[in-house]
């Protein structure tokens, strides 16, 4: 029985010690982060499209090349310039 407590007690001293230091560190890390945190970051948002390389684009072309053989023209996409089809994110 005698164990027991000695063994007990060294282990909440270890465990009260444990939680001090990890107090204390949690209190030094979110100084820092509000250091670093002055100015907010927007989230990237993805694209309404994506551009694929389509020689002597036009927008009728264009139309037909994003909607493929299957499918439909797709109304949405358009020529990003001469060379690249900007085919909409579905």
């Amino acid at each position: 029985m005698v164990i027991v407590k000695k063994n007990t007690s060294a282990l909440c001293c270890f465990v009260a010690t444990l939680m001090v230091v990890m107090a204390a560190t949690l209190l030094l890390s979110s100084c820092d982060a509000r250091k670093q945190m002055v100015e907010p970051r927007a989230f990237p948002l993805p694209a309404s499209c994506y551009s694929k390389h389509f020689p002597n684009c036009t927008d009728e072309r264009c139309k037909k090349f994003c909607g493929s053989d299957d499918m439909p023209p797709v109304s949405a996409a358009f020529c990003n310039d001469g060379n690249n089809c900007c085919c909409p994110v579905i």
